[in-house]
């Protein structure tokens, strides 16, 4: 079954994609070998080297099995549940990566710019954080993501507003996955978001930027755990 030409874009994410969507919609049954690599590369418009890259995140992924001297052989058309949990986790920690240095100069910017209206969002965010902390899920994440967008607002700056907007449902529907953790919940910075809200009501633009360092980092840090804890686990968002 001829597959579709990839001329743009990261290849071999690209390369990945277009073999997922053909195991997925039975191009080749399962215990079936994949076509001669050179044929398969020609039909992806790919390199060689581009092809076997994205046939080891498949291998990886369980969905294709190498056999030596016999070749490439499927094992399931669509890939198992664990390995889609790990990208997931990777896409995160990636977002909070961006996150951090976001927020660092969001947080500088609202403790010199807030206003008393920006306080009592603030405050609102950090009280509905807490009520909701030791519950974990959606009402956790919706909060901890409000008290957030609240320090964004703060700056007054709309690129920024518009960047922290941009990747806020991604980001939520990832935290959602991962939230019940125990690792997650581990390194919850309750204290570091009461300081960042006092930072910001005190006018300390290196407090505020210090306690968002502290809180962005370290649950970053446990997302680098988990997905650490699983090497197989590919470094590529997925769309």
């Amino acid at each position: 079954m001829p597959l579709p030409n990839i001329a743009r874009g990261r290849l071999s994410d690209l390369a990945v994609q277009g073999l997922r969507e053909q195991l997925a919609a039975g191009a080749w049954a399962v215990g079936e070998r994949l076509p001669p690599e050179a044929s398969l590369a020609s039909d992806l418009g790919v390199g060689r080297s581009t092809l076997r890259e994205a046939v080891r995140v498949l291998v990886d992924a369980g969905q294709l099995e190498t056999r030596q001297g016999s070749g490439t052989f499927v094992r399931a058309l669509q890939p198992p549940p664990e390995w889609e949990a790990r990208v997931r986790r990777a896409a995160v920690l990636e977002v909070y990566e961006v996150r951090e240095a976001l927020e660092v100069q969001a947080a500088r910017l609202a403790a010199l710019r807030r206003t008393d209206a920006d306080l009592v969002a603030i405050d609102a965010g950090l009280a509905g954080r807490e009520d909701t902390r030791h519950g974990l899920g959606e009402p956790f994440v919706d909060a901890d993501l409000a008290f957030h967008a609240a320090v964004v607002a703060a700056a007054h700056n709309p690129l920024l507003q518009e960047m922290f907007d941009s990747f806020l449902t991604v980001l939520r529907a990832a935290l959602i996955e991962v939230v019940t953790d125990v690792a997650i919940d581990e390194v919850d910075t309750a204290d570091a978001h009461a300081q960042l809200a006092a930072a910001i009501r005190d006018r300390d633009p290196e407090a505020a930027a210090a306690a968002t360092h502290a809180n962005v980092s370290v649950t970053a840090r446990g997302l680098r755990e988990l997905v650490d804890a699983a090497p197989d686990t590919p470094r590529t968002t997925r769309s």
